[in-house]
């Protein structure tokens, strides 16, 4: 699958990191959003990626879809936000925790791979619901905190959707 080879390229990217990158335009904070917003949807899209090759459950699959086409757009947003401020685009990658988790979730065969999707996806969409909600608050880049708050409803939508499944799984 052409898109399981293009998110599989994001990892190897965020292997790399920013190690190699020069001063940067935009107060701490909003880098600080920008690359946790970027990686999110990356690892959001990775994940979908794997459901879609690992899970045959119709209501995996069906969340993972919405999960690739969300987060495309959302990434999309912040990118043309970061390019109306001048700022530097989100990375194209994962962090570390994340690799991990992926690396994980990759690694497990049925029914276990279900379960730990939804439990990816309920700690996924916490964290970006805390750090989307406290930037669109008190971000000082007017067109990101306008992205930030935009895609608070969205990931409200998908926590909620993986809080529902993993309730009916007997988890909290």
């Amino acid at each position: 699958m052409a898109m399981h080879k293009v998110m599989t390229g994001l990892l190897a990217i965020a292997a790399a990191g920013s190690a190699a990158a020069s001063p940067e335009a935009g107060s701490k904070a909003t880098r600080d959003y920008v690359q946790a917003a970027g990686q999110s949807d990356a690892f959001e899209m990775l994940e979908a990626d794997t459901a879609l090759t690992g899970s045959g459950a119709p209501q995996v699959r069906g969340y993972a879809e919405r999960m690739i086409r969300d987060h495309a757009k959302t990434g999309q947003a912040l990118r043309k936000a970061t390019d109306r401020s001048g700022l530097t685009p989100p990375p194209m990658g994962i962090g570390e925790d994340q690799a991990r988790l992926l690396g994980a979730l990759q690694s497990l065969k049925q029914p276990e791979f279900d379960r730990t999707y939804w439990r990816h996806q309920m700690l996924g969409h916490r964290s970006a619901l805390t750090a989307a909600r406290d930037y669109a608050a008190s971000g000082d880049d007017p067109a990101v905190r306008q992205v930030a708050a935009a895609s608070v409803p969205v990931i409200l939508a998908h926590l909620a959707t993986a809080q529902k499944v993993l309730a009916s799984l007997g988890e909290r």
